[in-house]
């Protein structure tokens, strides 16, 4: 049941869209058909287009009513009914900006540009071509984008403003061209040739006329040739090219003739008739003026008709046809009344679309000028605001950074004071342990060697007692040295090498061997607990010497390299393998982790020179140790 009910939902849906489907596509081959109908049956054209958009209004199909208001528009203007044709151009326009249709918007406004213009409402023109120029840039339209350029300078051409006018010229051109259009091209190609020959620029007349010559001979554009050939022609009167003008002005009136245009022919035929006047050949002058007169009389062309009449009453008189020449001068005389109306109008028209273009621009001006004013201003005011915050935020970052550094001051500061207080206890700990040192084991062993050498001098074949004294002796010198290193908080190098030579002096000199100092070192402060570990690395080394080397000669070589003190002691002995350490020997064990301890470099090796050996102990000046 539920399956049933599904697909019937669905098949409903399906025929309901196409339906509608059907009425879009009915709609739009409508509106296309009756397009050709608005030029040759308005009236038929009007009520078919009101059935069209009635049917698009009620399918919800907004894009066909706005063609049908369009279309209904076109209509009415070709009956000469503007305000209905306006009218129904408003609508379309807006569904069109309702619904947020841009072709529909763009192909509004350029129509009622075109029918602002033949109202001489030029101000109203140009606005309505520049909303249409932007809708259809917003579309990419580049075609229509250089129709209505195209239109601007055409109207701005009829305002004199030549200057503006080439300038959109050139703009049409280059959307054309963006646009690939070759076709619609050819008429800006003939806009550009008219306008340079207004400016004088007859090269460059002749240039744009002979592009668009040859695009619409491509496109077999009779009626765009016809006009081109026109304004090719009167370039080349104005250089006295006469001939190569009639060949142009011929062939112009071929065209035109034949695609029955009669104004075109009208235009071509006086045009013409001036090249016979310069070269003084009234008779073909004469006829080309009378078989325009009759043209002029039928299109009521009063410009044409005062200008025809003139030259003819002229041609008349000097024939002596006084009474046609009279005749013909009170034409002229009723058409250039006729004709100066016309141009008042015109001219009033204009002067108020130049004056309200102007009035805008102006308006345009000041309100940029003032909106300029309130960017600076408020440009000014934000760099302002910024400046105090920067200054607020610079402010508040030295603060934080001053207060970090005094708390950290603070904090160093009473770490430093506790590292002196511990650097003092340690001192006065180390005084202490020196003066017990002193006072208690020193005088003790004081008692033991006095004693001892009371004893050697008693009985001298004892020789345990003997060797007894000796290792007191070194006791006591150790005991010293431990109570010196303590008792002293830093010392000089020079001290250190002071004390190394009293114990080289003991061990060495004293059991005759010859020591030879070499001494490269500045006066420099040592750290105590380095140099303590220094010197019981050179005490092992000198006690090595004496108890194994079996030698007389050593040297001991102290240098300074930079930041480092490196210790050399070379003997001449007998050498021996330092790989090899016997059980219950730890004097090189000794050195190696005292060494270490000071971050000392330590090597021993037998020389390549002798025999004997090479102790090398390399640390840092300022070596120290907890």
């Amino acid at each position: 049941m539920k399956k049933g009910c599904f697909l019937f939902l669905v098949t409903l849906f399906t025929s309901i869209q196409s339906f509608g489907q059907c009425d879009t596509n009915k709609i739009n081959l409508r509106n296309d058909a009756v397009l050709n109908l608005c030029y040759e049956n308005p009236k038929a054209a009007i009520k078919e287009c009101k059935q069209i958009a009635i049917q698009a209004n009620e399918c919800g199909f907004y894009i066909g009513e706005i063609r049908a208001y369009i279309r209904i528009g076109i209509a009415y203007d070709v009956l000469s009914q503007t305000d209905l044709s306006i009218e129904n151009y408003q609508k379309a326009l807006f569904i069109a900006k309702e619904n947020n249709y841009f072709k529909g918007i763009a192909s509004c406004q350029n129509n009622l540009g075109l029918i602002y213009w033949r109202k001489n409402d030029l101000k109203r023109a140009i606005q309505s071509f520049h909303k249409a120029k932007l809708f259809f840039e917003k579309m990419d339209d580049y075609s229509n984008v250089g129709a209505t350029q195209n239109n601007l300078g055409l109207l701005y051409e009829e305002l004199d403003s030549r200057s503006t006018a080439l300038y959109w010229y050139r703009k049409s051109a280059a959307s054309y061209k963006r646009g690939n259009d070759k076709d619609q091209i050819l008429d800006t190609y003939s806009n550009m040739g008219t306008i340079f020959n207004s400016l004088k620029q007859r090269d460059s007349s002749l240039y744009y006329s002979e592009l668009a010559i040859k695009g619409y001979r491509r496109t077999s554009n009779k009626y765009g040739l016809a006009i081109v050939l026109c304004n090719k022609a009167m370039v080349l009167a104005e250089l006295k090219q006469y001939p190569k003008a009639e060949i142009s002005y011929r062939e112009s009136a071929s065209l035109a003739k034949e695609i029955e245009n009669e104004y075109l022919y009208l235009s071509t035929l006086i045009n013409w008739a001036r090249i016979y006047k310069h070269q003084k050949d009234q008779r073909q002058e004469e006829k080309l003026l009378r078989e325009a007169l009759p043209i002029a009389e039928k299109l009521q062309a009063n410009e044409q008709l005062y200008k025809i009449s003139k030259a003819l009453g002229s041609i008349c008189l000097d024939q002596n046809k006084n009474r046609e020449a009279r005749i013909l001068w009170d034409k002229y005389e009723a058409f250039h009344l006729k004709y100066y109306k016309e141009l008042r109008d015109q001219t009033i028209a204009r002067t108020n679309a130049i004056y309200d273009i102007k009035s805008e621009k102006q308006r345009s001006e000041l309100y940029r000028k003032k909106k300029d004013t309130e960017l600076r201003e408020q440009q000014l005011n934000r760099k302002l605001e910024n400046t105090y915050w920067i200054v607020l935020v610079a402010i508040l970052f030295l603060t934080v950074i001053t207060l970090i550094f005094y708390f950290r001051k603070r904090a160093l500061k009473k770490e430093l004071i506790a590292q002196q207080q511990v650097f003092q206890a340690t001192n006065e700990e180390r005084k202490r342990i020196s003066y017990d040192l002193h006072d208690l084991v020193g005088s003790q062993l004081s008692f033991v060697v006095n004693n001892l050498e009371l004893l050697t001098f008693t009985d001298q074949d004892n020789e345990r007692i003997s060797r007894t004294f000796q290792m007191s002796q070194e006791a006591m010198g150790s005991l010293r040295d431990t109570v010196w290193a303590l008792h002293t908080e830093n010392m000089s190098s020079k001290v250190l090498v002071e004390r190394m030579k009293n114990v080289s002096k003991r061990w060495l000199v004293d059991n005759g061997m010859d020591v030879q100092y070499s001494v490269k070192l500045s006066d420099s402060e040592l750290d105590s607990g380095t140099s303590l570990h220094v010197m019981r690395i050179f005490q092992e080394a000198i006690s090595n010497v004496y108890k194994h080397a079996e030698t007389k000669k050593v040297k001991i070589d102290l240098q300074e390299e930079e930041e480092f003190i490196e210790m050399t002691i070379e003997d001449f002995g007998k050498g021996f393998d330092p790989d090899f350490r016997p059980d219950f020997h730890y004097g090189l064990k000794s050195i190696e982790e005292r060494a270490k301890k000071i971050g000392a470099s330590y090597s021993i090796q037998q020389t390549d020179k002798h025999s004997g050996m090479i102790v090398q102990l390399k640390w840092k000046k300022n070596s120290s140790i907890a």
